[in-house]
């Protein structure tokens, strides 16, 4: 279906979806909404792509915008607010990025807006991974993550962790925001203990600020890089997910807290002569807690 009549006929589709429903307050709630985690509808977008590209297309990264970070619907999306999807920036969705079968290009998948769909459609043509470069203002992170989507685009660099292992993202977001302690490291990548985790960031120093959080998963085991500055830490995964905590003041100036994340419940990253261990570590330079 083109897109421009799957947006025609979306208010039709609201409008007969809510009389059918008038007497399930629980399913309007979600037609309008629409909210879902990064794992629902991932398994549609592995099978869409593979039968679109071959088996051999491989998920390289999971990037979420305007990720829902409090309430009932934490860790969640709202795709229900999809108006213009040539322009990533404006998505409060997911996008499930693959390296194509023999090529060193990408397809890109999101969730079909429309309500009560389960499956994705493809918004290739439209992406690019700067977008995500662009959102992350802290400077240090920036490089460190630049850096790994570059090896993501150009060599054989992809997501390792089996999907049913992989936590979603309501899970990781519920590590960024409360686990104490976190991982941080200073300027020469030498560990310590670190107090300042999601919901610190977001609960100090807010007056007149906009929130926003948008996440990511990305293969971490090479592409980051920290393994070889970061001695002594034990337990990290192949996988990361990575949190991005944006406050922006007056509309121009940006405070950043970028932490990264296990990906699978079982995972614990440690310093073992610190006694330190925790499941967050710290890549941003917002370090002074």
């Amino acid at each position: 279906m083109k897109i421009y009549k799957l947006f025609k006929i979306l208010p039709v589709i609201v409008f007969v979806t809510l009389m059918l429903s008038c007497n399930e307050p629980e399913n309007i709630v979600k037609v309008i909404y629409n909210r879902v985690s990064a794992k629902e509808r991932l398994d549609s977008a592995i099978a869409q792509a593979t039968r679109k590209y071959g088996n051999q297309t491989k998920l390289v990264l999971i990037f979420g915008s305007n990720v829902i970070f409090e309430g009932a619907d934490k860790g969640k999306t709202d795709i229900a607010g999809i108006t213009a999807l040539s322009d990533p920036n404006n998505l409060g969705a997911w996008i499930y990025i693959f390296k194509k079968t023999g090529t060193d290009t990408l397809a890109v998948f999101t969730p079909n807006p429309v309500p009560g769909a389960k499956d994705c459609i493809e918004l290739t043509k439209y992406f690019n991974l700067n977008t995500i470069i662009n959102l992350i203002a802290d400077t240090s992170a920036r490089n460190i993550i630049s850096g790994a989507l570059a090896l993501i685009n150009n060599i054989n660099f992809n997501i390792t962790t089996a999907t049913t292992n992989l936590v979603d993202s309501d899970v990781s977001l519920e590590y960024a925001n409360s686990s104490n302690p976190v991982i941080k490291f200073d300027s020469s990548f030498i560990p310590s203990a670190s107090s300042l985790n999601g919901n610190y960031f977001f609960n100090n120093n807010i007056t007149g600020a906009t929130k926003t959080v948008n996440m990511f998963l990305i293969p971490g085991l090479g592409s980051l890089n920290l393994p070889q500055y970061i001695t002594g830490l034990t337990g990290f995964p192949p996988d990361l997910w990575i949190v991005n905590y944006k406050k922006t003041f007056n509309n121009s100036i940006t405070e950043n807290l970028v932490l990264a994340t296990v990906v699978e419940n079982n995972q614990i990253m440690t310093i073992p002569y610190l006694s330190l261990s925790s499941k967050v570590i710290n890549l941003s330079k917002f370090i002074n807690r």
